[in-house]
């Protein structure tokens, strides 16, 4: 195996393993990555329109009766199951 020069001014550790891989596998590394579908790009902007986070001081009394009704069904489902 022959020396690699460490270049001054770039990182030693990540830039040295790179350079001890074989070609091959540093050709691949330099492809660009594949286009994505249009479906796909159109969920990706769509995911970016999220709602706000929520404000835990607004929260209901219907919002906690709604999550105890959710927990307790699946609380039952899940002790049903294992019975």
């Amino acid at each position: 195996m022959k020396a690699i020069p460490v270049v001054p001014g770039q990182p030693g550790q990540p830039n040295l393993f790179r350079r001890t891989l074989p070609e091959r596998v540093r050709t691949r590394l330099n492809m660009p990555l594949p286009r994505l579908e249009p479906e796909v790009e159109a969920a990706n902007a769509r995911a970016a329109l999220r709602s706000p986070p929520v404000n835990w001081r607004r929260l209901t009394a219907q919002d906690l009766r709604d999550f105890l009704l959710a927990y307790c069904a699946c609380f039952i489902a899940l002790q049903m199951f294992l019975a």
